[in-house]
């Protein structure tokens, strides 16, 4: 499966779309512009300087490698904040090597999961079986999960919906409220495959959820999944 870019671009550039189709052989290209709401970002976003419109939301990629293309003019003027750049004229083969390097990205060892459930069975049995595969944080409420986050920025968050004091929806609302998490990615956990829950997660437009009672295979297949594209 070839790694994603995310492309942003507010207008037809021949020299920075032409790197684009070069790279399209190597990688999958995801094309926006940047007024456009990106409901999971990728690990490497390249950004065409030429006519953009807004930087607001790729200042936002706190999670992502941003690169910008464009001349040095555009380069030194562009606003985007810790962004390396490939500067006209582009060189596709230097500029795919570099993103080839990057695009290993995390092993799984590697990558976070924040895991947020007040009961603390579940917590030591999730934890215990994930940490086989990933660094997990637990977290036994929501409170506690938002404190982790000023410290932590997790890969991926496992967020219990129906929990005391700050259930689910209220912790999600948080999140996505707040500039330095509101593009971790977040997945629920729910207690039983109840349809009337599970639309009012999907309500809400989290990159998914599942029944924290599965299998641990499933739930690791499901995240895997996850970090893989295919959901």
């Amino acid at each position: 499966m070839k790694e994603k870019i995310l492309y942003v671009s507010d207008r037809p550039s021949m020299g920075a779309d032409m790197l684009m189709k070069n790279l399209e052989g190597t990688f999958e290209v995801l094309r926006v512009r940047s007024g456009d709401e990106v409901k999971h970002v990728p690990g490497i976003v390249l950004v065409n300087l030429a006519g953009l419109e807004s930087s607001e939301r790729i200042n936002a990629f706190t999670k992502s490698k941003v690169f910008v293309l464009g001349s040095q003019t555009e380069i030194d003027s562009c606003g985007i904040k810790n962004a390396e750049s490939f500067a006209k004229p582009f060189n596709v083969n230097e500029i795919r090597e570099k993103l080839s390097g990057l695009s290993s990205g995390k092993t799984e060892s590697q990558r976070t999961l924040l895991l947020v459930d007040d009961d603390a069975v579940m917590i030591r049995t999730l934890r215990e079986g994930l940490s086989t595969s990933y660094k997990v944080l637990p977290a036994n409420s929501g409170a506690n999960a938002l404190k982790i986050l000023e410290r932590a920025k997790p890969d991926l968050i496992l967020l219990d919906y129906e929990m005391p004091e700050m259930n689910g929806t209220q912790v999600f609302d948080v999140l996505r409220g707040n500039p330095d998490t509101m593009n971790i990615p977040v997945m629920f956990l729910t207690a039983k495959n109840d349809s009337k829950v599970i639309a009012q997660i999907e309500a809400l437009k989290p990159e998914g959820h599942m029944v924290k009672t599965l299998p641990l295979r499933e739930i690791k297949e499901i995240i895997q999944k996850f970090f893989d594209g295919v959901i």
